[in-house]
């Protein structure tokens, strides 16, 4: 009966690996739509703000191969009212090797999609996290 238990949790767990996740620390981590890459990140301050600035640091590692030669940005939209951000946040790398979006604004409440689009050796790849804001 235990294995049984363990397979299932395990099953679950496999499931839940392509979406969006919130990791015990209050990070929370999304593979890009090819599966090239995964994006850990969290907000400060934590959780996201309505209407007011937040930063986001975050670290993108690729399943395979470097990570150097990396170029990142960061962006967010409301589709069901096709829009996106009133500002255009600013990215860069930290020494650490992770990196910073400062300038980040959800000026409304509602269902965000936030959007890590991740460009290496000629090819793009998009991290996407589902935000509902209250």
């Amino acid at each position: 009966m235990m294995n049984l238990v363990r397979a299932f949790t395990l099953a679950l767990a496999v499931a839940g690996a392509g979406c969006g996740s919130e990791a015990p620390s209050g990070k929370r981590q999304v593979d890009s739509n090819g599966g090239g890459y995964t994006v850990m990140f969290e907000p400060t301050p934590n959780p996201i703000p309505m209407n007011d600035v937040f930063d986001l640091r975050f670290t993108v590692a690729p399943k395979s191969g470097p990570s150097q030669g990396l170029s990142v940005q960061v962006d967010a939209r409301m589709p069901a009212h096709g829009h996106g951000m009133n500002r255009v946040p600013k990215v860069t790398a930290q020494a650490d090797g992770s990196y910073k979006a400062e300038g980040m604004l959800f000026h409304m409440p509602g269902h965000w999609e936030l959007y890590f689009d991740i460009a290496q050796a000629g090819k793009t790849e998009r991290a996407q996290f589902d935000v509902d804001l209250k």
